[in-house]
């Protein structure tokens, strides 16, 4: 056989430099789909919620808490007073039962306006079914003492700020709340004599007796913001501080 040239030589070489190329891109194809695979992330599943730590990029399946949870049976006797709905007394649907007196059930918010009273009278209910009380919104009972009922009442109810109202006792006179007394809400009791005792501001408009024929002996949470006018006829009454 010849001898071969140079030229020959240099064209033996080249499948072996495209064999090798082949070879490191295969091999970087194969490195490359390793790492998408250690990428994926773990689905969570539907009754869960991802957490993720802020310092370590961490993440943590917890349970998603339900509204539910909040949601009982829920009975009260309410005597006359003001009752915000969220605060004194919690959300939901309320059937309602007179107690005691006869007098009125309204809402601020106007979807409940009844005359309850134990008389056997058309012109008053002695009971009533399914009345809804929404968050914010207040319940005022006058002149009488009604039971309330919820099957599924929202019991996750806050407190109120009443750290401004101070105790005081106030005979037969008019007063200003944020001069004469403390601006706050107030359980009013009656200390002595028997009459009216008035706010137009709020709309209270009470009887106030020991004889429970003719009044009542107290009023919850009354609402009293600076400048409201309170007017006491012909009894004592002390202002004791709602909780």
């Amino acid at each position: 056989m010849g001898k071969e040239t140079e030229a020959t030589k240099k064209k033996k070489k080249w499948p072996w430099v495209v064999g090798a190329i082949a070879i490191v891109i295969i091999i970087g194809i194969i490195g490359g789909n390793s790492g998408d695979k250690s990428n994926t992330q773990t689905s969570v599943p539907n009754n869960q919620s991802a957490k993720t730590d802020s310092v370590g990029g961490k993440t943590e399946n917890t349970k998603t808490s339900s509204k539910s949870d909040t949601k009982k049976s829920y009975k009260v006797t309410l005597k006359p007073g003001y009752y915000e709905v969220g605060i004194d007394i919690p959300a939901g649907t309320y059937d309602f039962e007179i107690k005691a007196g006869n007098g009125n059930v309204t809402t601020t918010s106007g979807s409940v306006n009844l005359i309850m009273g134990e008389q056997s009278d058309d012109m008053y209910q002695k009971s009533y079914k399914n009345a809804e009380l929404s968050a914010g919104d207040t319940l005022f009972v006058q002149q009488c003492t009604i039971k309330v009922g919820s099957k599924s009442a929202d019991t996750a109810i806050k407190g109120r700020d009443n750290s401004s109202a101070q105790e005081i006792s106030l005979a037969a006179g008019k007063y200003t709340a944020g001069t004469d007394f403390q601006p706050g809400y107030y359980n009013i009791t009656l200390t002595s004599g028997s009459g009216n005792v008035i706010c137009e501001d709020n709309q209270l408009n009470a009887i106030m007796s020991k004889d429970s024929s003719v009044g009542v002996k107290e009023y919850k949470n009354v609402p009293f913001k600076s400048g409201y006018k309170l007017d006491v006829e012909s009894a004592k009454i002390k202002l004791t501080p709602s909780k």
